[in-house]
């Protein structure tokens, strides 16, 4: 019987302060993985298909609960377009100091890097297990060549960088624009698959593909200037997953409390802290104070002994 009337009142509490929640969509993050497939003048001139990564950003949609729908949103996107490796290249020399022992590799490589506005069509609500879409994307994407040179002894050289990395060989950066088209599974609530194919259009630029760098036989030049100005359109085709953000509103209802005994509160204060008038000399601040550091060893970096990459400067970017 004790037990019975304690779960009655227990039950009877829960209902005196029932709580409302609703779950409301606040957007999704979406990740994954693309294959970068070159196209028109781009792919004519043989530039190097990638492996990358996207990520992207959308709102809810909206009408809300309607069976077609819009989001805003953004998207980036990444892409390693392969690489191209040319052993025993002679390293300059020092005017003073220690001279470099060995030679170095040099390693040049293509990436994609994209980013655009994103709007999203869908024919489906968030209650549907499939839902096809359309995007609209607009934006930019660059295009760069690097040239990476690491040493092949570099512990026989503590003084010198065992490596330096060479930005923007040849760097183009063009508007791009297009869409995709592709189909959102929702496994759970929080949790969608997604797949598409996007293609975007882009105005021409320089562009380099790691097969027509040159290096003259016997030389140590390694020429850049074979780039050709071709239109930069790109296909990708993605595959990944979406996490869906939703936000909780809750109304709690409580029964007025019959308790009219009003209890006063203390104002009082009372400092507790104790005062220290005097620093400690245990104190770590205080004991390490008078320690000198030590300045690291700045290290010189390497070059390549020729005349090394040259930039078109004809290129608008």
């Amino acid at each position: 019987m004790k037990y019975y009337t304690l779960l009655l009142i227990t039950l009877v509490s829960t209902l005196c302060c029932a709580q409302n929640t609703a779950e409301v969509s606040e957007g999704s993050i979406g990740f994954g993985l693309h294959v970068a497939c070159p196209q028109s003048e781009l792919k004519d001139i043989n530039y190097d298909d990638g492996f990358g990564l996207n990520l992207s950003y959308l709102s809810r949609g909206y009408p809300y609960k309607s069976k077609l729908n819009f989001q805003m949103g953004a998207r980036m996107d990444f892409a390693s377009m392969q690489s191209r490796t040319f052993d025993s290249i002679a390293i300059k020399q020092p005017a003073s100091g220690t001279a470099i022992i060995g030679d170095a590799n040099v390693k040049a490589s293509n990436r994609m890097y994209g980013f655009f506005g994103l709007v999203r069509l869908n024919w489906g609500t968030q209650d549907n297990k499939f839902v096809p879409y359309v995007d609209i994307i607009a934006g930019h994407r660059n295009y760069n060549t690097y040239q990476y040179v690491s040493l092949n002894e570099p512990k026989y050289n503590p003084e010198y960088e065992s490596s330096t990395l060479t930005n923007k060989v040849v760097y183009t950066k063009r508007f791009h624009y297009g869409g995709s088209l592709g189909l959102n599974y929702r496994v759970s609530p929080t949790f969608s698959l997604e797949t598409s194919v996007t293609y975007t259009i882009g105005e021409r630029g320089a562009a380099l593909p790691l097969g027509d760098i040159e290096r003259l036989e016997g030389s140590n030049e390694i020429n850049y200037a074979n780039f050709q100005r071709v239109k930069t359109d790109m296909l990708l085709i993605n595959a990944g997953i979406r996490i869906h953000l939703f936000k909780n509103y809750s109304h709690t209802t409580k029964t007025p409390s019959t308790n009219n005994t009003n209890t006063p509160k203390s104002t009082r204060y009372k400092d507790t802290t104790p005062v220290r008038d005097t620093p400690s000399t245990n104190d770590p601040v205080i004991k390490d104070r008078d320690s000198t550091p030590t300045t690291p060893i700045k290290k010189t970096p390497i070059k390549i002994k020729s005349d090394g990459p040259k930039k078109d400067k004809n290129d608008k970017s």
